[in-house]
């Protein structure tokens, strides 16, 4: 069955659900409530729904015809819920994500392991966090740019199933909640939109994609008592002193 019939369906469903269910039900609500919830409310129900099916009046046509958009309408956000609120949607194709993971770790891109579990401690390790930020941040003072987490340093795919599995909600929608999350404390609040996130499966095995867009603004990490300042240089991210710091914010921020 193709999209349209499936659309088709929905809507059809909703009208119909409009018409002979949330109808009777609302109205005969309203009449009970309006008797002082006094007798038998299914007495209420059967006369409206016998009303219902009455189309040789005009009024209690449009009444359902009311009911029926009004219900499809709702069956329809529904069906294109994803579609709406869906924030992770992927940016590319399978094939273009193979094409940066076969391609390596260059200036624009970057892999690393995990977000926050230590694959040589076995436990969650805090710093890997502040390496992903120091990333992040790199690409925003820099250029844009692609970070994979997931994945080895030579673009093998690990998954995220350790990452998930520390998580008070694991799965895809924690893991975002998580490192939007280290992204507003790390960075800012107000950076965040400049960071879109995507999930793909390759091999059987999730891994994250964060698309980072360059800030027009300095942008630091807040790491201790410090507010750091870090570039990219090459396929690695470099933090800078005050001196180098104003330099390259004179030359390529302002």
């Amino acid at each position: 069955m193709n999209k349209k019939a499936y659309i088709s369906i929905t809507i059809l469903i909703g009208f119909v659900i409009g018409i002979f269910i949330i109808q009777p039900l609302g109205i005969s609500l309203f009449l009970y409530d309006n008797q002082g919830d006094q007798g038998n409310y299914w007495h209420f129900f059967k006369i409206v729904f016998v009303q219902t099916t009455n189309f040789d009046d005009f009024d209690q046509i449009l009444k359902s015809m009311l009911f029926g958009f009004l219900c499809s309408s709702f069956a329809l956000m529904f069906y294109t819920r994803k579609k709406i609120f869906k924030l992770n949607h992927p940016m590319y194709d399978d094939t273009k994500i193979n094409e940066f993971l076969q391609k390596g770790e260059n200036h624009i891109v970057e892999f690393k392991s995990t977000l926050r579990w230590d694959l040589r401690q076995s436990k969650v390790n805090k710093a890997m966090e502040m390496v992903v930020a120091k990333t992040i941040a790199g690409f925003m003072n820099t250029k844009d740019g692609q970070l994979f987490i997931g994945v080895d340093d030579d673009g093998g795919v690990l998954g995220l199933q350790e990452d998930y599995a520390t998580l008070k909600k694991p799965g895809r929608d924690g893991f975002e909640q998580y490192l939007m999350q280290l992204v507003s404390v790390s960075l800012g609040t107000h950076l965040c939109p400049l960071v879109k996130v995507a999930f793909y499966k390759l091999n059987e095995r999730d891994i994250c994609h964060l698309q980072v867009e360059k800030s027009t603004k300095p942008v630091y990490l807040n790491l201790g008592n410090r507010s750091h300042f870090f570039i990219r240089t090459g396929n690695g991210t470099r933090e800078l002193d005050m001196p180098e710091a104003l330099d390259y914010m004179d030359s390529h921020l302002n």
